[in-house]
């Protein structure tokens, strides 16, 4: 409440109708004055907020693929533990921006989904799918997606070899992306 707010109601002229009046005025315009994050949160995100998520999640998932090609052309036969080591790195398991969620063995306690978003989109990557979705969690708005993933690429079998040999119609799993939606 502002000093000239509490003056106005402590002030000789005040009387109990003027306070009654402050009152009821600062009841109507307290939630509209003082909407702070906590109610912005709440706020579903409108469509300009989404957009620009979903932007960013684009750009992200070129940067994640021209990597990941630039990976392959670069792993061989020869560095192969090489390879997986610097593939391991990008997808940190502490990065919660980025992860990869699959079947195949052999499987980290990380890799297998772990909420009904990623339960969903690992099912319908297996059947070659993305799914995307804007969701609230922990208190925060994300703009979620799932990128399908095949074993489409001769380099995939050097470093997974329990995916045998190319088939881009099989499909081994998903790249899940997650982009904070701003509050303006």
């Amino acid at each position: 409440m502002s000093e000239r707010m509490k003056h106005f109601l402590r002030s000789e002229r005040s009387t109990p109708k003027r306070a009654c009046v402050a009152a009821v005025v600062l009841g109507f315009l307290a939630p509209l004055l003082f909407r702070g994050p906590a109610a912005q949160a709440d706020s579903p995100p409108n469509a300009q907020q989404v957009a620009l998520a979903q932007e960013t999640s684009d750009l992200m998932l070129a940067t994640l693929f021209a990597a990941l090609l630039q990976e392959f052309s670069e792993t061989t036969p020869a560095n192969v533990e090489e390879g997986k080591k610097s593939i391991s790195l990008i997808f940190d398991d502490r990065n919660d921006a980025m992860r990869l969620v699959g079947v195949q063995q052999p499987l980290r306690a990380n890799d297998a989904p772990q909420d009904s978003f990623e339960m969903t989109a690992l099912g319908l990557a297996m059947q070659g799918q993305n799914y995307a979705d804007t969701q609230k969690d922990q208190g925060k708005r994300y703009h979620r997606r799932s990128v399908a993933l095949s074993n489409f690429h001769p380099a995939c079998s050097l470093c997974h070899t329990n995916f045998g040999p190319v088939n881009p119609a099989q499909w081994v799993g998903a790249l899940m992306l997650r982009v904070p939606v701003a509050n303006q």
